[in-house]
């Protein structure tokens, strides 16, 4: 729906609830929550929550679950903790999803000793935690160093590679590569485990143009033998992504250095590394590299495959 759209829809939601109220009319709490309640004021959102406790039967989880969902949005966490407990001692029962807001709450805080407990609570209580959870508690991580920085207490490469390292098994590579820039800003110097999950897991994806990007991020840290040996280290599959990323990028010179470099440590790159290579200078016009390339595959004793022939 477009933001005009919208925004005519809630002022027009907004004018109705106030002419019903005007009228003595009673207004459910579900239909107060299907309106939404971002430009409601704390005391009103405090008598929708106390009119969804005195409605017999009571509402269930689920619309508790949307009101402290549509609060946390507004920022008001301490708010959201609050109508949790008060819900709590009217025999309400959390369920997995309310389990996360609260999580969230306490990680906005920066109270992460409360976030972890609660997800403890819930393990007790049999809510199993959920990518939703193990990436809030992440980003709670992440705000709490911001905090550390912000005080100059500068967090070690221990507490940076963990950070890195959660950031990435979460897919949440864009942040950990910006975390890594914030702690470089800070004096902080990466290593082989922080970079390492990070370029693993670009290449997996296939995304050569933010691997390319890192690489030279690397270059400028004059950290370029760091950068060989992740490659090296890598998985084939991995080094014909990045190869095919620098060709592609038309970077043919690093892309021809890297398979010399290779070679030169005793890796022998496979057919179809040589295969790639060779497809790419031909297009490009490079027959004699491409000739150069295809009689080291021979050399190597790697025989040509289909896609080496029909280039």
């Amino acid at each position: 729906m477009p933001r005009f759209v919208q925004t005519r829809f809630l002022q027009t939601c907004t004018m109705f609830l106030s002419e019903q109220a005007c009228k003595g009319k009673k207004v459910s709490y579900k239909e107060r929550l299907r309106i939404g309640i971002v430009d409601n004021k704390k005391d009103d959102v405090v008598e929708l929550f106390k009119s969804m406790l005195l409605s017999r039967p009571l509402p269930s989880i689920i619309h508790f679950s949307r009101l402290f969902s549509a609060l946390a949005k507004t920022r008001q966490y301490e708010l959201v903790l609050s109508l949790c407990q008060q819900m709590e001692f009217q025999g309400m029962k959390h369920n997995s999803y309310t389990v996360n807001i609260i999580i969230n709450c306490f990680c906005r805080l920066r109270k992460l000793g409360f976030a972890f407990s609660i997800m403890g609570k819930g393990l007790k209580l049999g809510y199993e935690p959920n990518t939703i959870t193990f990436s809030t508690l992440v980003n709670g991580l992440c705000l709490q160093v911001d905090r550390m920085v912000e005080m100059e207490v500068r967090p070690n490469l221990v507490t940076l590679n963990t950070l890195v390292n959660g950031l990435c098994l979460n897919s949440k590579v864009s942040e950990a590569v910006a975390l890594v820039d914030r702690m470089v800003e800070n004096g902080c110097q990466p290593d082989q485990f922080t970079y390492g999950p990070i370029l693993n897991r670009i290449c997996k994806s296939g995304d050569t143009s933010l691997a390319l990007d890192l690489l030279r991020k690397m270059e400028d840290r004059k950290m370029g033998a760091l950068k060989m040996r992740l490659i090296f280290s890598m998985k084939w599959k991995r080094k014909n992504t990045l190869i095919g990323g620098f060709c592609n990028a038309g970077r043919w010179d690093e892309a021809a250095q890297l398979m010399r470099d290779m070679i030169t440590r005793g890796i022998t790159p496979n057919v179809i590394t040589f295969s790639a290579l060779i497809d790419i200078f031909v297009k490009e016009g490079k027959h004699v590299e491409a000739k150069e390339l295809y009689n080291e595959m021979i050399a190597r004793g790697k025989d040509p495959d289909t896609v080496t022939y029909n280039t």
